[in-house]
């Protein structure tokens, strides 16, 4: 991006002020928490607005002077800053006996940030989506101290096995599609009973790089789920918390409040966080489709948002049913809600060979049994959960299904997906809760299927 030089300086100055403006007013609202510290041994914050927007130019400065050829004027004007800024932090390290230097790494930030807007060795871009990280990360300082501090063992192993999904075995895997005949002696056994593999030739097995792209894609939206339920907390409302664990698991968070609903006189409360539960297990679809076949989810979408808009005006009358409830009679325990678990890695690759088994019997029973064969096959393997069916629809469409044919599969795999948790409920909760749940799914799964009758 081609700026002039007055501009950026003033984007240099800009980014640093709001930095600066962010450490300014974070250092008033401790000062305003310790008013009974001793002040003669504080030197307070490194600086504010000002001092941040002048440490933001005399970096750009030392840019400018870099790519004009006068890179040792910059060097000492750099080390002079870092100098200070050492001096500072040594000496209010030593009279407040502090040892945090958050601030201190702003200034140096806002220095390097300059330095970056000037020579554009990062796009203009880039530099200032790194200050809005950095200021995301100083404004929900907080909420990520309660997260470090609740932090627990088997929650470190789980980001480390999803790190060890997503960054070490996936970017390893050969992008290779591998069929039937692919598996060493196959075709020679066969050959030895004269059996011709026909159709099943063609079978693609698996892609090693792409089935682990999406198991490293399932897991990751597991544990942003979760990342999200610890920042919010599980105390942060029954319908904030329901709507998150529907992002990890709509079947487990209906199950847990038809549990609930034996000992609670809240029905329609619990009814509406489980519609909201699924309404949000719907938009990670979106998240499951995108990467695997946007001109599917362009398609599908008006079938989606379809079942969101029939999803949220069911809960919402369900929620207007509950608050007048409580308002005419103010009785019943107080709603809990079950603690989400972060996934390992046992589940993830059980999810693999779920996705392996899926893929193989829905195609053997396309090639076999036709359009039907596949339909009755998905939606048999809809019991065990959607991911797997969605994504295998995503993968399919437009290649060895029809368009029509993975909408009609997709919402009978919805409907059955729906009604099995209606049967969890009548199993598990109330009956109230139960009766009232299907009622509510069963008009979710009337409204979906309008949009298919027209076309």
């Amino acid at each position: 991006m081609f700026l002039s030089l007055p501009l950026k300086f003033l984007i240099a100055i800009a980014l640093g002020a709001v930095i600066g403006l962010e450490r300014q007013a974070h250092h008033q609202e401790e000062k305003d928490a310790e008013s009974k510290r001793l002040q003669k041994f504080d030197l307070g914050s490194p600086g504010g607005l000002r001092t941040f927007a002048i440490v933001a130019a005399i970096g750009a400065i030392v840019g400018l002077l870099s790519i004009n050829s006068y890179c040792y004027i910059g060097a000492i004007i750099a080390s002079a800053v870092i100098i200070l800024l050492c001096s500072y932090y040594i000496i209010d390290g030593w009279l407040t006996k502090s040892t945090g230097m958050t601030t201190e790494l702003c200034v140096l930030y806002v220095f390097i940030i300059g330095f970056l807007v000037m020579t554009e060795i990062l796009p203009i871009q880039v530099t200032i989506a790194l200050t809005v990280v950095l200021l995301a990360l100083l404004a929900f300082k907080e909420k990520f101290k309660l997260l470090a501090i609740g932090i627990k063992k088997s929650e470190l192993q789980g980001f480390l096995s999803f790190a060890i999904i997503a960054l070490v075995i996936l970017p390893f895997l050969p992008n290779k599609s591998y069929f039937l005949t692919d598996i060493p002696g196959l075709s020679t056994i066969f050959g030895a009973y004269d059996i011709n593999l026909g159709a099943l030739a063609k079978l693609e097995i698996l892609n090693p790089f792409k089935l682990w792209f999406i198991v490293a894609l399932v897991t990751g939206i597991d544990v942003f789920g979760y990342i999200l339920s610890k920042i919010f907390g599980q105390k942060s409302g029954i319908y904030l918390t329901s709507m998150l664990g529907g992002f990890v698991s709509s079947t487990s968070t209906t199950q847990s409040l038809a549990q609930q609903s034996k000992k609670n006189l809240k029905i329609n409360t619990l009814v509406s966080a489980a519609i909201f539960a699924n309404m949000t297990s719907f938009l990670q679809m979106f998240v499951l489709i995108a990467p695997l076949n946007g001109t599917w989810l362009v398609k599908i979408t008006p079938t989606l948002l379809t079942i969101l808009l029939a999803a949220l005006l069911v809960g919402i009358f369900y929620l207007y049913l509950g608050k007048k409830k409580t308002i005419e009679k103010r009785a019943g325990a107080e709603i809990e809600t079950k603690e989400l678990k972060i996934f390992s890695l046992a589940p993830a690759l059980k999810f693999a060979l779920l996705l392996i088994s899926i893929k193989a019997i829905t195609k053997f029973c396309l090639a076999f049994f036709g359009t039907k064969g596949f339909l009755f096959s998905s939606v048999i393997a809809s019991f065990s959960g959607m991911d797997a069916i969605i994504i295998n629809l995503a993968e399919m469409v437009n290649k060895t299904i029809t368009f029509q044919t993975a909408l009609l599969t997709f919402l009978c795999v919805n409907a059955t997906n729906l009604l099995s948790k209606t049967v969890y409920s009548f199993i598990q909760g109330k009956r109230e809760f139960a009766w009232k749940l299907a009622l509510a799914m069963l008009f979710i799964i009337a409204t979906s299927f309008v949009g298919y009758l027209f076309l």
